[in-house]
C-alpha cells in the first residue's frame, strides 16, 4: 500500500506543478499585455498631444509671419524671418539632439 499511496502523492504533485507552471505562464502573458497596453496607450496619448501642438505652431506661425509682415510692409518678410527663425531652432535642436531629445524619451519608454 506504501507504493499505491506514493504513487498517487507522486501523481497530484506532478498535476499540482502541471498547474502551477501554467498559472505562471498565464501570469506572464497577461502581466506582458498589461504593460504592451500600458506602453500603447502612453504614446497614443503623446501621440495625440504632439499633433495639437503641431496645430497650434501652425496656426500661431502664419499669425506672426502675417503680423510681421503687416509691420514690414510685405507679407512675404514675415514668412522668411518667421522661416528663419524655424531654421535656427532646427539647427539648435539637431545640436543637441542627444540631450534634449534622446536620453529623455528614451527614460520615457523604459519606466512605462
Amino acid at each position: 500500500m506504501n507504493t499505491n499511496e506514493q504513487k498517487v502523492t507522486l501523481k497530484d504533485l506532478i498535476d499540482k506543478g502541471l498547474l502551477y507552471v501554467e498559472t505562471n505562464i498565464n501570469l506572464i502573458k497577461l502581466k506582458t499585455v498589461n504593460k504592451g497596453s500600458s506602453v500603447t496607450s502612453a504614446f497614443l496619448t503623446y501621440l495625440i498631444i504632439v499633433v495639437f501642438i503641431l496645430i497650434l505652431i501652425i496656426l500661431l506661425s502664419i499669425g506672426i509671419s502675417l503680423w510681421i509682415g503687416k509691420i514690414l510692409g510685405e507679407t512675404y518678410y514675415g514668412f522668411f524671418i518667421t522661416s528663419g527663425f524655424f531654421l535656427l531652432l532646427i539647427t539648435l535642436l539637431y545640436a543637441l539632439r542627444n540631450k534634449l531629445l534622446k536620453i529623455p524619451i528614451a527614460n520615457s519608454l523604459v519606466q512605462n
